[in-house]
């Protein structure tokens, strides 16, 4: 007769096969872990790759605009909406996605920095910078502490400004800049700065690193309705339609005689109708993502030189 195995063989084998289903449970864990991890590795370098592309991408526009405006600067003595510069292109195929890109005359937009002629506030960009406030519908007092802001004085330059002692209150405390914008992002610290305000205002407002004239041919609508008081948009559109119908106007002489402006008291000071300074914005979208680079550039006779650049809006 044989013999019944005893439960201590039984038992044995038992803690054998739980002891084996144990190990194979780790080894699949660790396994699908080390997968995982790999995974990841792959997917952020693959990310990482695309971002660099994308980056390369934009550089190459950011070159192509430097090109455009380098040769804009041998074709006439001023800068209008109908050069190729301000032309809006179509999106451009590139190797797995698209590229768009335009470029934006900084001077036809307001800057900040005007607001000061050799230290102390100039009274003609400070009623330009007040009619533009109202033309959006902010408050004119608002123009104090944006002076505030940049002078180096600690005194408050009229209803509405603000200086240290403002800004030490607020928290966490700060004090004013009492030096130029170097950007005009910087108003969401001015006094009064709400982000409502800042989305009306920041699209034609710009802060540039030197006084500079405004050119009234390439200037939004809402710009040119801070020319003379009350000036209607209406009459502002004419006044658009009439420089985009041609090259615009060639001379300062030329925008001063439009029958819109005869006989009117005109805020003329700093108006021109060239340009130095642009904006290049360029955006890449690509299967995992897109990429955004904007350019400061400056051109002086003809060369450029890049003054600033980020990944966003600068």
């Amino acid at each position: 007769m044989m013999s019944r195995p005893g439960r201590g063989g039984e038992k044995a084998r038992g803690a054998a096969l739980l002891t084996a289903l144990l190990i194979v449970s780790v080894a699949v864990t660790v396994i699908t872990g080390m997968i995982s991890a790999q995974h990841l590795d792959i997917r952020a370098s693959g990310n990482a790759f695309e971002r660099d592309r994308g980056v390369q991408f934009a550089l190459g526009g950011e070159a192509w605009a430097m090109g455009i405006l380098s040769r804009d600067a041998t074709e006439g003595g001023h800068d209008h909406l109908n050069e190729l510069w301000a032309a809006i292109a179509p999106p451009i195929p590139v190797t797995g996605g698209t590229a768009t890109g335009r470029i934006t005359d900084l001077q036809g937009r307001f800057n900040l920095n005007n607001l000061l002629l050799e230290g102390k506030q100039s009274p003609v960009d400070r009623a330009r910078f007040e009619r533009l406030l109202l033309v959006v519908g902010l408050e004119p007092r608002l123009a104090s502490a944006v002076v505030d802001w940049i002078d180096r004085d600690g005194e408050v330059s009229g209803p509405g400004g603000a200086e240290d002692e403002t800004y030490l209150g607020k928290r966490p405390p700060y004090r004013a800049a009492n030096q130029p914008f170097v950007s005009a992002t910087e108003l969401r610290l001015v006094e009064g700065f709400d982000a409502e305000a800042l989305q009306r205002l920041l699209p034609l407002v710009t802060a540039l690193p030197e006084r500079t004239e405004w050119n009234v041919n390439t200037a939004p609508v809402e710009l040119l309705m801070t020319l003379v008081e009350n000036f209607s948009r209406g009459e502002a559109m004419a006044i658009d339609d009439a420089r985009r119908r041609d090259k615009g106007y060639v001379d300062v002489a030329s925008f001063l005689a439009e029958p819109l402006l005869k006989g009117r008291e005109v805020l003329s000071g700093g108006v021109g109708v060239s340009s130095r300074y642009f904006l290049v914005e360029g955006e890449v979208r690509l299967e995992r993502g897109r990429t955004r680079l904007s350019s400061l550039l400056m051109r002086n006779n003809g060369r450029m030189t890049l003054l600033r650049r980020a990944r966003g809006p600068l």
